[in-house]
Order: C-alpha cells, then sequence, then structure tokens
C-alpha cells in the first residue's frame, strides 16, 4: 500500500495531467472557435456575393422584359401601319378600276418566263 506520501504523489501528478489536458482542451476550443468564426466569415461573404449576383441577374432579365416588351409593341405597331398602308393602296386601285391589272401583268410574266423557259428547252 501507498503511503501518505506516496499518495500525495499521486495525487499530485494527477492534477498535473489534469491542468496539461485542460490547457490542450482550452488551446483546441479556441482554434475551433476561431474557425468557426472565420467560416462565419466566409459564408456572410458568399451569401453578400449571391444577393448581389441574384439582383444583377433579376435587373437583367427585368431590363430584357422590358426592352422586349418595346421592340414587340413596336413591330405590331409597324405590321399595323403596313397592314393599313397596303389597305389605302388596294382601296385607291380599286376606286381607279386597275386592282386587277396589277394581278394581270404578274400573270402575264409569269406565263412569258413559263415560255421562255419552254422555248428553250426545245433550241
Amino acid at each position: 500500500m501507498l503511503g501518505i506520501k506516496g499518495l500525495k504523489k499521486e495525487i499530485s501528478e494527477l492534477n498535473s495531467e489534469i491542468k496539461s489536458m485542460s490547457s490542450s482542451i482550452i488551446k483546441l476550443s479556441n482554434d475551433i472557435s476561431k474557425n468557426m468564426n472565420n467560416m462565419s466569415t466566409e459564408l456572410h461573404e458568399t451569401n453578400l456575393a449571391l444577393r448581389e449576383s441574384m439582383e444583377l441577374t433579376s435587373n437583367t432579365i427585368k431590363e430584357m422584359s422590358i426592352n422586349f416588351t418595346k421592340t414587340l409593341n413596336e413591330a405590331m405597331k409597324n405590321m399595323a401601319e403596313m397592314k393599313i398602308q397596303m389597305n389605302i393602296k388596294d382601296n385607291i386601285l380599286k376606286s381607279f378600276g386597275i386592282d386587277n391589272l396589277f394581278s394581270d401583268i404578274l400573270k402575264k410574266k409569269k406565263n412569258l418566263s413559263g415560255k421562255h423557259l419552254s422555248l428553250s428547252k426545245i433550241d
């Protein structure tokens, strides 16, 4: 059996080991805390970058939509104006009675070009 001196020595060695382990645990805890703070900072910066990117994407899509709508409206307006101009031309041609004249000329040109092709085949 151990005496009081041996017991004191054992207790003293245990106390030293506990202090050593305690300082290692404190150091480990501080390292973990520091790494968690670094990770938190990185996540915060990543979130800010993602938010900025999403806002930029959203604004770009809105701008593209506005531009597309404007372009489509202009195209539809131009088409409507073109149709009105065509209707006016048709009405003028009809009022002069020459509305069929142009279609007859086009038909004659087609017939003439067809005859020309057939003549060249014979030669």
